[in-house]
């Protein structure tokens, strides 16, 4: 592989807790020794799964934004990019390398939240329902709040994030701010340029260019222990990244690959990235949830396949994620492990090994999983309508609550009635 395969390494780490089929994530590959590299986001913990493979971590190194880490640094809806083996089993494997890098680590300049956005040092950064906040809920951001953000790339240089902390209510002095981007608007008589549109001064930075000069254009990431002035990004260094967000946990030869995120430029069906990554299909490509004609710039996929000497991800499965337009909060009325499903409000929910599973109530379990959950719990589903199934992409255990919400297409009307999902809602004078 050469560097351009890097690009693919985007970053990945699904956890999950519990198996079932997995119809809106790369599928598990079969069983046999051989290597893999995921990119995805982290579901959940106890073990390591991304993209529907579990891996055994006993033996992993973690490295965060380049430091050495651990598993306790991780965090649920972060991207890794992880390295193993598969062993005999299906969807079984071992982790040797999990790597985190996030994208932006600063103040928020901008909010939008009309458009579920928001900027954080020149980057525009969206949020939807399977972003996990920490330390803070989405309505309780604010300009000037310190954020961390991971996630996946879209077109554009924006950020779909995937993780999200506050780490403080304000800037204060000795905070270090860094954000990734390309350089732009380059002036070496002021000595400045622009990450996205973030106005940067590396009048006193160091720089670490590995012997280039500065350039438009030029991928690099920049840190600053400064606050802002006037709005400008005073700059203590300056380095040079590759668009492969710097992983370096290649497989050794032939390797599946499995990498989840946008296609952040298309040109034509053999021809596009995803998550910075070039992708490429064929006549043998498997399309789930879509066909072809539905690859267009920033669609949300995953994709399986093997990268080739030039390369290039050539891609064996393609499934397009369904959005997750259903919304349940309720308490569990049953609940069925063989099946992997639970049952809120009369609705049955299947979960899978791309479902995310969080404890969000005052136990906090962080090795959370379906085993954890008793019938009267109180949970949050998001999910996706696969045919008439409804299947839980994030699920999450709250405090008790007697609100119960129910967000769901409308299957009938019959005023003053609606029905979603077999559930009949009825409205009054007082609505």
């Amino acid at each position: 592989m050469n560097i351009r395969s890097l690009l693919a390494l985007v970053s990945a780490l699904a956890v999950v807790g519990c198996g079932g089929s997995n119809s809106n994530d790369s599928p598990n590959i079969g069983p046999g020794q051989s290597d893999i590299v995921t990119v995805g986001t982290i579901a959940g913990f106890g073990s390591v799964i991304s993209n529907g493979i579990r891996f055994n971590t006993d033996s992993a190194t973690v490295t965060m934004n380049g430091q050495p880490g651990n598993l306790a640094d991780l965090r649920l809806g972060m991207m890794v990019s992880i390295r193993g083996t598969l062993g005999g089993q299906a969807g079984v494997g071992t982790a040797s390398a999990i790597n985190f890098s996030d994208e932006a680590k600063g103040p928020i300049t901008s909010m939008n939240m009309a458009n579920n956005s928001f900027v954080v040092l020149g980057r525009t950064v969206f949020v939807d329902e399977l972003t996990v906040v920490d330390n803070a809920a989405l309505d309780n951001l604010a300009v000037g709040n310190m954020v961390q953000v991971s996630g996946k790339w879209r077109s554009q240089e924006r950020i779909q994030a995937t993780h999200l902390e506050r780490v403080a209510n304000a800037y204060m002095a000795g905070m270090e701010m860094q954000v990734k981007g390309e350089i732009s608007g380059l002036d070496s008589g002021l000595q400045r340029f622009n990450i996205g549109s973030q106005a940067c001064d590396y009048s006193g930075a160091m720089l670490e260019l590995g012997g280039a000069s500065l350039d438009n254009g030029m991928y690099v990431e920049v840190s600053s222990s400064s606050a802002l002035s006037n709005g400008d990004m005073i700059l203590d260094r300056i380095t040079a990244r590759d668009r492969d967000r710097d992983r370096d946990h290649l497989c050794d030869g032939d390797c599946d690959f499995d990498l989840d995120g946008y296609i952040t430029a298309f040109v034509s069906a053999t021809d596009f990235e995803v998550d910075g990554a070039p992708v490429t299909t064929n006549s043998s490509t498997v399309y789930v949830h879509g066909t072809v004609s539905t690859l267009a710039i920033d669609v949300k996929l995953s994709v399986m396949g093997t990268v080739d000497s030039s390369g290039v991800l050539v891609a064996e499965r393609i499934v397009f994620h369904l959005p997750s337009v259903i919304e349940i909060g309720a308490d569990i009325e049953s609940i069925d492990t063989a099946a992997a499903s639970i049952s809120v409000l009369g609705i049955i929910v299947t979960t899978n090994e791309s479902t995310m599973f969080r404890d969000h109530s005052n136990s906090g379990v962080r090795e959370f999983s379906l085993s954890d959950l008793a019938i009267g719990d109180r949970v949050e589903v998001r999910a996706y309508l696969d045919g008439t199934t409804v299947v839980a992409t994030r699920l999450e255990r709250d405090d008790a609550d007697d609100v119960v919400i129910l967000k769901a297409p409308i299957e009938s009307v019959s005023q003053p009635s609606v029905t979603l999902l077999g559930i009949t809602v009825t409205s009054d004078l007082n609505t």
